[in-house]
């Protein structure tokens, strides 16, 4: 999958995400469910896993696992339990080898890829944590909407530093216009999160450039909705320190 393509992925999921934290957090919860399907899919084939199906069912299992339990909280913090998803993630990762060995010398990298990539999963459900934070409903609004375009940004020209740079301006331009826009968010919160946005996908860009390009369908659509799983954690914690 080409890089344009990747980058037009996590753009559309970013904005999605944008887009169900203005309607609520029951959408919002829906998305990133469906996003950590699709994620799930994609995982075991883009880091070449042996036994994909199985792994597949545990990162999948283990993302809607913990964006259940963020669900389930009644009080803050509402990510308090989702270690226990995280703890199964990595337990059922090692069971798996047992029951489903890998081939010879394939064990470890297994391992370790499911494990990642259940992680990966359960760090989404930090959007919705953050969107039942009191005050930091539309810090989600504003980190993906800043997110969408740092991706539409990152894939401007041919050269990869160009892109880099013109990515982290235009996600730290959009955070603090949104921050402008929205009462409650103080302008130094859009630039952080902002900027934390087009960092997730300058790393994944080029994390992708190193790889051979995926040639899967599947594993182009993990590589495009990693970044933005993946910066749920941070999101949650500025929403926590900066505005809730």
């Amino acid at each position: 999958m080409n890089p344009t393509t990747r980058a037009s992925i996590t753009a559309v999921c970013a904005a999605v995400i944008a887009a169900t934290g203005f309607l609520g957090v029951r959408w919002l919860g829906l998305a990133l469910a469906l996003g950590m399907v699709l994620f799930a899919a994609g995982w075991p084939e883009l880091l070449r896993v042996p036994h994909r199906r199985v792994s597949a069912a545990v990162v999948g299992l283990g993302g809607l696992l913990a964006l259940a339990t963020v669900v389930m909280g009644d009080s803050e913090p509402y990510l308090r339990y989702m270690v226990i998803a995280i703890a199964a993630i990595v337990i059922a990762s090692l069971a798996t080898e047992i029951f489903v060995p890998s081939p010879a010398g394939r064990a470890a990298g297994a391992v370790a890829a499911t494990a990642a990539g259940g992680t990966i999963a359960a760090t989404g459900a930090a959007w919705l944590a953050a969107g039942r934070t009191v005050g930091a409903e539309d810090l989600v609004v504003a980190s993906a909407a800043a997110m969408a375009l740092a991706a539409v940004a990152s894939v401007l020209t041919r050269n990869g530093t160009a892109n880099a740079i013109i990515a982290f301006a235009v996600g730290i331009g959009a955070g603090a216009a949104l921050a402008y826009l929205f009462d409650s968010l103080p302008w130094y919160a859009g630039v952080l999160v902002g900027g934390i946005g087009a960092a997730s996908v300058v790393l994944m860009n080029e994390l992708a450039r190193r790889e051979p390009p995926a040639t899967s369908l599947w594993a182009g659509i993990a590589s495009g909705v990693t970044p933005v799983l993946a910066v749920g954690a941070l999101v949650y914690l500025g929403g926590r320190l900066l505005v809730g």
